[in-house]
């Protein structure tokens, strides 16, 4: 399983989790497959990700490891700017828990 943001959803993918709204109530079904309709309902519904079938590092191709070393080197200019440090720390927290490791990252143990 693997948590995915919405821009990267694509019809086809399977959930994993059902999906609810903002009140708690099932919107989708775990194990419905999805289209472009379910990806726009999700839209609208303003979810930041979703779960899906499949595993934790292959969204987009990438390894979680290297979409880590990417990040890096786009902020490698900007080491000494505690701003940009902050940012760099949001945006790695991000990418762990869109692939599924933030839990692992603080110390949970797996599910």
């Amino acid at each position: 399983m693997k948590r995915v943001i919405l821009t990267e959803l694509l019809p086809g993918m399977v959930l994993a989790k059902p999906v609810t709204n903002s009140a708690g109530l099932p919107v989708v079904a775990e194990g419905a497959i999805l289209d472009d309709v379910m990806i726009a309902r999700f839209k609208k519904l303003d979810l930041p990700s979703v779960f899906v079938e499949g595993e934790a590092g292959s969204a987009g191709g990438k390894t979680l490891a290297e979409l880590e070393v990417e990040l890096e080197h786009r902020f490698r200019h900007v080491g000494q700017d505690p701003l940009q440090q902050t940012i760099l720390a949001a945006l790695r927290e991000h990418l762990h828990s869109t692939h599924g490791t933030a839990d692992l990252e603080k110390g949970a143990p797996a599910s």
